[in-house]
């Protein structure tokens, strides 16, 4: 089955003869599953971009972050506001600047402080990979709904 955009009904309709508890645990492990390949993809893509500029201290690719929503359906992917790896790191802070660039920038004394070219390395993540992570996402449903039927 291959699906281009995401319809809750009908992951909703995958998961509808199970329990309650054992439809959230469905829908949450393939929530993770399609939240990962944005990750994953988004960490591709930085590498890519930031080849040979500046000092590379891995602390932006060490922040990337997806989390499943407790008491709701839904999950987020995005960064981690400071990592384990690099200690005082405001890495995913600053992802939002690398991402779109900003423009030129001066000092209230005029002062020039530069210009960060855009990445995209993240809205590129997001606008090629959405059909393979709805995908993704019904295929990751499947199999916790099968391996749940199979155990009963």
């Amino acid at each position: 089955m291959i699906v281009t955009s995401f319809d809750e009904n009908d992951a909703l309709y995958l998961v509808r003869n199970l329990d309650e508890f054992d439809q959230n645990k469905a829908l949450k492990n393939g929530l993770r599953s399609a939240l990962n390949v944005f990750k994953r993809k988004g960490q591709m893509n930085l590498k890519e971009r930031m080849l040979y500029h500046g000092k590379h201290t891995y602390a932006l690719e060490n922040s990337f972050l997806t989390r499943i929503k407790r008491n709701k359906l839904g999950g987020l992917s995005g960064f981690r506001r400071s990592t384990k790896w690099v200690q005082y790191s405001n890495a995913g802070n600053h992802a939002h600047l690398v991402d779109l660039g900003t423009k030129p920038r001066y000092t209230k004394s005029g002062a020039y402080r530069g210009i960060m070219p855009a990445n995209h390395f993240w809205t590129d993540a997001f606008a090629s990979e959405e059909p393979k992570a709805v995908n993704v996402m019904y295929d990751a449903i499947k199999r916790n709904v099968e391996r749940i039927n199979a155990r009963r």
